[in-house]
């Protein structure tokens, strides 16, 4: 099994009527993605990597299955590297909603169809949408797939990852639970190389769980890692071979559906209260951080050598 197949299958193909952002709260990371379009086009992206795909690129649709106790959630945008646009984040943000809502259900599994996970975020379909009066989102069912902003959800996801995964693609990994990915994954956390910082939990998350020096070293830099060193930071479990990791996310999600689901709703909560106060007081401070930062010289130098086909010189102001 490298796919789950098309029983119970629907995609969220999603028209201005229903647009809402779901993964990234309200306007965090839209906000700065249409501070930056506003001066030219979107950011650089890091070395060797494909450009952006723009607005011509088909929307991204959201596929959910369910087997027995298990939620299957996958994404697929092959066109645009699996790249976030609003219909996927509304998709993943429907799911995770009926997840938490069906008591029928104990446990997801995330996944992605294609080459890549997520190579991070489709800037000017953001753009477009917020542009086109369609945003903020107003819906009231919708779990934010990234855990920025209530409500949480209240039980376990699983996230099978492969190929490239990276910017909020990487964030968006970091919010799941346990993490499989396969031996050709690729993460990076590059916006400091773009004029930015990571804005949708990498700097709470990625610091807490592979430790401060660690999370740094990748997040100061935006250099690459593979799926070993991953694995021995701590945000990976398991690593498989390529086309084997969402088989492994689903056998451990069925070990989670068959355990007692006020035992492992529980161990949830009481997990995430130890962590409650310390990441409300973050996640308050990186949007704060965010706002002053979009304001700054260096995001208009990071649009511009874009276009100039350069690399930024940033000045710190």
């Amino acid at each position: 099994m490298n796919e789950p197949h098309s029983t119970g299958r629907y995609p969220f193909y999603i028209g201005r009527r229903d647009l809402v952002v779901a993964g990234l709260g309200a306007a965090t990371l839209i906000a700065g993605a249409s501070a930056v379009l506003a001066q030219t086009q979107t950011p650089p992206a890091p070395a060797g990597a494909a450009p952006p795909p723009g607005n011509s690129a088909a929307p991204g649709k959201v596929n959910v299955e369910r087997r027995g106790a298990v939620l299957l959630i996958g994404f697929e945008r092959p066109q645009a590297q699996n790249r976030l646009d609003a219909p996927i984040l509304i998709g993943l943000g429907k799911a995770l909603y009926q997840l938490d809502h069906d008591d029928g259900l104990r446990v997801a599994v995330l996944y992605a169809n294609g080459p890549d996970f997520c190579m991070g975020l489709d800037v000017q379909a953001f753009a477009a949408a917020q542009a086109a009066g369609i945003l903020p989102p107003k819906d009231p069912d919708f779990i934010n797939a990234l855990g920025l902003t209530p409500p949480f959800r209240t039980k376990p996801v699983v996230v099978a990852a492969q190929g490239g995964t990276k910017t909020v693609g990487h964030e968006l990994f970091l919010a799941a639970d346990i993490r499989v990915a396969a031996s050709d994954a690729v993460f990076n956390q590059a916006e400091v190389t773009r004029g930015l910082f990571p804005a949708g939990g990498a700097t709470i998350r990625f610091s807490r769980e592979a430790g401060w020096g660690n999370a740094m070293r990748y997040m100061l830099t935006g250099d690459e890692w593979g799926a070993d060193e991953a694995h021995r930071l701590g945000i990976v479990q398991e690593v498989t071979p390529p086309g084997k990791q969402l088989d492994r996310a689903v056998e451990l999600a069925n070990k989670v559906a068959v355990a007692a689901p006020l035992g492992v709703r529980a161990t949830l909560a009481s997990s995430r209260q130890a962590l409650a106060a310390e990441e409300a007081t973050a996640l308050a401070a990186l949007q704060r951080q965010r706002n002053a930062i979009l304001r700054s010289e260096d995001v208009k130098e990071a649009a511009r050598a874009t276009q100039e086909h350069r690399a930024p010189v940033f000045r710190g102001i």
